[in-house]
């Protein structure tokens, strides 16, 4: 994940979504005072509950800083959606999956990932309810083992911003991999994840 990475939805409950903010909180050490920390965390949690209140579930879905002259926050979200076991249906679903689109003005590209999968990307500008505007990026390509399909929505709040977030789409896209029933993934976060808090006395 990108520097700056708050995960929003990759946690098994709320006490350990708490205990991972609580972490990435303590890294800053006393740059942030009690009341940021307060404001940092209720926005954290009302981010979570978004998600939770979205049509579908995120696999892994969080936003991140993005430091130019015009700094902004992206926001990325991935799911997995499985293939049917029947081919045939698998086969139609992977031909429409290209056909997902949002807002107006949209520009389609297929595209091949590093290991020679084809997949498909939208960009858009769309208009919010009180007249905002967001850059789209909603993206899929088949798993490595063609179990399913990778989809990701990539967000900005400024569309001036979209090509700087392509690359962080697609990244998500290509290292995004579905294990087996018998594997267990890594634990979430690792300690190597978590920016190093400054020892006391330093």
């Amino acid at each position: 994940m990108p520097q700056g990475w708050i995960e929003l939805a990759a946690f098994r409950d709320d006490a350990v979504a708490e205990g991972w903010w609580q972490q990435y909180l303590a890294a800053a050490g006393d740059a942030v005072d009690d009341e940021t920390r307060a404001g940092l965390t209720q926005g954290f949690r009302a981010g979570r509950d978004v998600l939770r209140a979205a049509p579908f579930a995120f696999t892994f879905a969080g936003i991140f800083p993005w430091i130019s002259e015009t700094p902004t926050v992206f926001f990325i979200g991935t799911t997995i959606l499985p293939s049917p076991e029947d081919a045939r249906a698998a086969r139609m679903a992977g031909s429409l999956s290209g056909l997902v689109r949002i807002g107006d003005d949209v520009q389609t590209e297929s595209f091949v990932a590093l290991d020679g999968r084809n997949g498909w990307s939208s960009t858009s500008r769309y208009l919010l309810p009180n007249g905002d505007e967001v850059g789209v990026i909603l993206a899929d390509v088949p798993l490595p083992d063609a179990s399913g399909h990778v989809f990701v929505v990539a967000l900005t709040p400024d569309p001036e911003h979209l090509d700087a977030l392509a690359p962080y789409a697609a990244l998500a896209l290509d290292s995004t991999t579905l294990l087996d029933p018998d594997q267990e993934a890594p634990a979430y976060p690792g300690p190597d994840i978590l920016a190093a808090s400054v020892p006391p006395g330093d």
